[in-house]
């Protein structure tokens, strides 16, 4: 019963395998004529001139926008199949400075409030600092993205017990309806239509599969006024999970 356990696990391992290297070789493969597409669509553009229909050259703009998202459709991919593989240093971080770092990175931080608070015995501490970023960045990002009111609120409450750290990141921006909430951590999936507001529907997943992958848990919630509340337990000692 061992030995068929094993080998079976030793299978889905290879399957596993197989199918993220497929990912990656379809994802940087296409990158490339992609890009040939969208320069010659820029080419064309520019040679048409000025004096062009605007409505045709809305629809090369259009056809650029459509081969961007695409492509950053493909780089989301090739960074959820190497999520395992890339940027595993494990090395001494600051928690705060982290929080405060993700939010520097944010590309629109207009009219946005960020209320911080930490209860931490001991700042410091070694873990794969560059996925703890990637998903501090990732959930602020999304409360940022889709937060809905003119002055945006977003919380960060950081604390720590005996086996991790407890990141809650919260907003009172527009949450999420109950029906949905199964589906937000599905790659690609968005609750606003892409052609409304500008996002591939991946941060959520990456994060989580990073969270999966060092032995912790995220989990949505909504606030009790409609906002959204992201609990990220995020282990002290890393077990890394295949």
């Amino acid at each position: 019963m061992a030995e068929s356990e094993k080998s079976c696990q030793d299978e889905l391992a290879d399957l596993k395998k197989e199918y993220e290297d497929f990912v990656y070789i379809v994802s940087h493969d296409i990158k490339t004529p992609m890009r040939a597409i969208s320069n010659i669509a820029t080419w064309i553009k520019d040679d048409l001139g000025p004096n062009t229909n605007v409505d045709i050259l809305n629809n090369f703009s259009l056809l650029k926008n459509r081969v961007l998202r695409l492509e950053n459709m493909l780089n989301a991919l090739l960074e959820l199949s190497r999520v395992n593989r890339g940027e595993m240093e494990m090395y001494e971080v600051n928690i705060p400075k982290v929080v405060e770092e993700c939010i520097a990175s944010l590309d629109d931080k207009i009219n946005v409030k960020f209320h911080v608070n930490y209860d931490l015995s001991n700042e410091n501490c070694i873990t794969l600092g560059k996925k703890l970023n990637k998903v501090i960045f990732n959930i602020l990002d999304n409360a940022v993205r889709f937060h809905d009111k003119q002055i945006k609120n977003v919380f960060v409450d950081v604390s720590e017990n005996e086996l991790d750290y407890e990141i809650k990141i919260s907003d009172d921006g527009p949450g999420i309806a109950a029906e949905l909430t199964e589906k937000i951590f599905s790659i690609f999936y968005t609750v606003n239509s892409k052609d409304v507001l500008d996002s591939i529907g991946a941060g959520l997943t990456i994060s989580s599969k990073i969270i999966a992958m060092v032995g912790g848990s995220i989990q949505y919630t909504p606030a009790v006024n409609n906002g959204s509340i992201f609990k990220i337990n995020w282990p002290k000692i890393i077990s890394l999970k295949n």
